[in-house]
């Protein structure tokens, strides 16, 4: 009788560990989810900028304001690419969107995807299947309406780190599309 006493003290004390373990993992998720979408300040002095005529080449395939439980958001979709040099999932990629009243920079989180079209589209022996990426960030003191946003994005490969200027405002964007 009291082995089966002492099975059930070991699972509840089990079930209580696991369900803090479970709150833990919750709660950094959490965390992460928060910081990674504050736009961050970005230093552009001393980065090379470069346009599509020079070696690199790029699409912003759309430029979204949406609202999400109760909360304004912006993202954006687009791939870029350096010709001649692999793209890589590891290789640093940051939408930068640049203050045009103040000229400060921040960059915000953006996640590569997959394109495989790039590859066969480009068709000179390198990989591009990792060029394609999606940046959101929420609407804040730093990021809002009341001003216009140039895009740019930093790409850190290889051949070293380079700030495309997309020559495309945010809502201006937004504006022409609705």
């Amino acid at each position: 009788m009291s082995s089966k006493l002492f099975s059930k003290k070991n699972l509840k004390l089990a079930v209580i560990v696991l369900e803090i373990i479970f709150l833990a993992a919750l709660a950094l998720l959490a965390f992460n989810t928060y910081r990674n979408s504050r736009p961050v300040a970005f230093k552009t002095s001393g980065m090379k900028i470069v346009s599509q005529d020079q070696g690199v080449d790029f699409k912003l395939e759309s430029i979204e304001r949406s609202t999400d439980g109760g909360k304004d958001y912006i993202t954006v979709k687009g791939w870029v690419l350096e010709k001649g040099v692999e793209s890589k999932a590891s290789d640093p990629l940051k939408v930068v969107l640049m203050d045009i009243n103040t000229g400060r920079c921040y960059s915000i989180p953006t996640v590569r995807t997959s394109k495989k079209s790039l590859t066969r589209q480009y068709y000179d022996g390198v990989t591009y299947d990792d060029s394609s990426f999606e940046a959101k960030i929420g609407l804040c003191k730093e990021i809002n309406d009341s001003s216009e946003y140039q895009v740019l994005i930093y790409l850190k490969n290889s051949e070293g780190k380079k700030l495309v200027d997309t020559q495309t405002g945010v809502f201006s964007w937004i504006g022409s599309q609705s």
